[in-house]
C-alpha cells in the first residue's frame, strides 16, 4: 500500500516578471511525488501561474503542469518588451539593470505621465491574452472539482475585492487580476471595471481557506517588503508605493488569519473548524535586492535566472521544512505583523474588531 500523499494548497503573490521565481518554486514542488496540490489562489502573475498550473495538473498531472508552465513563461519571454534590448547579457547581469534609467524606460515614463492606457491602447489589446487562451482550458477548470482555483481583482468603482473561483474563472478574470492601471485599460466583467487584485488581496487567502479540508497551506511571497534605498525618481516612487500597498493587503489578511489562530490556541475558537491548516512561507530576500523595474523585464535569460533561483529556494525550503508538512506549521502567522511596518495600525484594527 502506497503512502498517502500530502494535501497542499498554494497562495501565489503577484510581482510581474518576478512571477518566474514562483514558476521555479512550483517546478520543484511538482517534482515531489508525495505532494498533492488540491488548491491554489493567486493574484496578477500569481493568478497566471495558478491557472496554468491547475490546467496542467488536470490535463496530465505534475509533468504536464511543469511543461505548460515552461511554455507559458517562454511565451512571455518571446514578447516584445523592456528586456528586448538586453541581449546578449546573462540573466544575472540583466537582473541588475534599472530599466527605468534606460532610453526605452525614460521614454515610457514621459509618455505614461501624459497619456493614459485608454489613449495609448484604444483597442484594449492585451498581449497576455494569447498565451492564456492558448495554454489554459478555462472551461475544464470551471467544470472540475479536483482543484480549488481562485484569483482576485479590484472593482474600480467600489474598491471591493472580487474573488473568481472555479465557477466563474476565465481569461478575463486573470487579465483583470493582472491589470495595472498605468499599463492597461480596466478589464470589464459583468458590467464592472476591474484593476489588479494586488490592491485588495495579494493573493486572496480566506476565500480559499474556507473551501479546503485540513491541509498544508504554502504561501509563495515575491513582492519585496523591505527596500534598502529610498526612491527618488517619479517611477521609483510610484513603484515603491505600489509595493507597499500590495504588501499592506496581503499582510493584513495574513494577520487576520493569525488572529484566528491565536483565538484557537486560547480555546476561544473550535480547533477542528478553525485550526485545521498548517501554514508555510517560501520567500527570497534576494528579490528585494533587484530593481523594482525588473518586474517589467521579460528578457528570457532573466526569466530563466529567476526560475533557477525559485527552484533553488524551494529545494532549500524543503530541506529545512519537509518534516513539518502534514504535521505542523513552519510559519507563525500569529506574529506576521510584528515584523511589518503596519503592525500597530493593523493590530489595533483587528483587536477592535475582535472586541
Amino acid at each position: 500500500m502506497g503512502t498517502e500523499r500530502l494535501k497542499v494548497a498554494l497562495a501565489l503573490q503577484g510581482g510581474g516578471s518576478h512571477g518566474a521565481f514562483t514558476w521555479g518554486v512550483l517546478d520543484h514542488l511538482l517534482e515531489q511525488p508525495e505532494i498533492d496540490i488540491i488548491g491554489v489562489t493567486g493574484t496578477s502573475a500569481g493568478a497566471m501561474n495558478a491557472v496554468v498550473l491547475a490546467d496542467g495538473l488536470l490535463r496530465g498531472g505534475c509533468e504536464e503542469a511543469r511543461r505548460r508552465l515552461r511554455m507559458f513563461w517562454e511565451a512571455i519571454g518571446a514578447m516584445p518588451g523592456f528586456g528586448s534590448m538586453l541581449y546578449p547579457l546573462s540573466g544575472h547581469q540583466a537582473a541588475a539593470i534599472h530599466l527605468d534609467l534606460t532610453p526605452p524606460g525614460l521614454l515610457w515614463d514621459m509618455v505614461a505621465r501624459n497619456l493614459s492606457p485608454y489613449q495609448l491602447n484604444p483597442t484594449r489589446h492585451n498581449p497576455l491574452r494569447n498565451p492564456l487562451v492558448e495554454l489554459v482550458d478555462f472551461a475544464r477548470i470551471r467544470a472540475q472539482k479536483e482543484i480549488e482555483v481562485m484569483v482576485c481583482a479590484t472593482n474600480v468603482r467600489t474598491a471591493n475585492r472580487r474573488t473568481f473561483s472555479n465557477a466563474d474563472i476565465s481569461a478575463d478574470a486573470v487579465l483583470a487580476s493582472a491589470c495595472l492601471p498605468d499599463f492597461f485599460p480596466a478589464v470589464e466583467i459583468d458590467g464592472e471595471a476591474y484593476w489588479d487584485g494586488g490592491y485588495t488581496g495579494n493573493p486572496a487567502l480566506v476565500p480559499l481557506l474556507l473551501r479546503l479540508p485540513s491541509c498544508d497551506f504554502v504561501i509563495v511571497r515575491i513582492d519585496p517588503v523591505v527596500r534598502a534605498d529610498v526612491p527618488q525618481s517619479v517611477r521609483g516612487i510610484n513603484d515603491r508605493v505600489l509595493e507597499i500597498s500590495f504588501n499592506a493587503a496581503s499582510w493584513t489578511e495574513l494577520a487576520a488569519v493569525g488572529m484566528l489562530l491565536t483565538f484557537v490556541e486560547q480555546g476561544l475558537l473550535d480547533r477542528a473548524r478553525f485550526g485545521r491548516f498548517r501554514f508555510h512561507l517560501v520567500e527570497s530576500h534576494e528579490l528585494e535586492k533587484l530593481p523594482a523595474s525588473s518586474k517589467r523585464n521579460n528578457y528570457p535569460a532573466f526569466l530563466e535566472y529567476l526560475f533557477e533561483a525559485g527552484r533553488h529556494r524551494a529545494k532549500a525550503w524543503l530541506g529545512e521544512h519537509a518534516t513539518a508538512l502534514g504535521k505542523r506549521s513552519s510559519a507563525d502567522l500569529r506574529n506576521a505583523l510584528q515584523a511589518n511596518v503596519l503592525a500597530g495600525l493593523a493590530e489595533k484594527n483587528l483587536t477592535t474588531a475582535a472586541e
